[in-house]
């Protein structure tokens, strides 16, 4: 039996319980950084609890948002915030560590700061419309962002902190630093998908800016700061050693 792991030969595995835990040892040490996603266990249950829990006691809009026309259609590029951010981060988990850890903390870096400011500041956007179009579009705002979504705890956009991280990652990670046809799609759906914030009235123009404010110096933080110095030598001595073994493993 072969297995062909992303970016290597194929490997000869026999089909044994022998085999089959080699090749398990093979998988967990070339991706053990995989566990960064476990991240969204942590954060994503602490947002489910401001939504439920924390009380507004502030209003954010501005005149601006007044003078941006309510668009249902802009729900789809809203949406597919989702299977790109699950994307992007699954491909460069699986062709380079690094870029990988850096995008994700990244990631979570802005969704980790996002709530501490709902919690200290809680608040929310009184922009919401009441729609009563029947279009496909409209449905989808309101059955599925506006009932399952509330209108709290809105500043910064974490849609937009994401989606920005996300972009960031892709423009610098080694997969596609010559792809400059990924990097445009990349920006166009950035573009989109933070604009869709504004145009569905999920958030007002200032948690978009807000986002882009925020996210210059965590860009600075996470992708030019040397964090691997925090962490001690015999650590990292450890897992080098480690990974070294199922590179070894699998040369055998």
């Amino acid at each position: 039996m072969k297995l062909r792991l992303p970016g290597d030969e194929p490997l000869e595995v026999e089909p044994t319980r022998a085999g089959l835990k080699a090749c398990a040892g093979v998988l967990v040490r070339k991706y053990w950084h995989a566990l960064l996603f476990l991240g969204f266990l942590v954060l994503m249950p602490e947002f489910w609890m401001l939504e439920k829990y924390i009380v507004p006691h502030y209003w954010i809009s501005c005149p601006l948002d007044q003078a941006i026309p309510f668009l249902p259609v802009f729900v789809i590029p809203y949406v597919l915030w989702f299977p790109m951010i699950a994307l992007v981060l699954v491909t460069l988990c699986f062709s380079d560590r690094g870029d990988f850890a850096r995008t994700i903390l990244l990631l979570y870096a802005g969704m980790a700061l996002a709530i501490l400011i709902c919690v200290l500041f809680p608040h929310g956007q009184p922009l919401r419309p009441i729609v009563t179009e029947n279009d496909i579009f409209s449905r989808l705002v309101r059955y599925t962002i506006y009932a399952n979504d509330t209108n709290t705890n809105t500043f910064p956009s974490i849609h937009v902190l994401n989606q920005l991280a996300i972009h960031i990652g892709l423009c610098k990670s080694k997969l596609f630093r010559d792809r400059k046809g990924w990097k445009r799609f990349s920006l166009v759906m950035a573009v989109l998908i933070c604009a869709s914030t504004c145009f569905i009235k999920q958030h007002s123009i200032l948690d978009v800016v807000g986002a882009l404010v925020l996210e210059v110096p965590l860009y600075f933080l996470v992708f030019h700061v040397d964090w691997s110095r925090v962490v001690p030598q015999r650590w990292r001595e450890r897992v080098h050693a480690w990974e070294r073994r199922g590179r070894l493993q699998e040369d055998y």
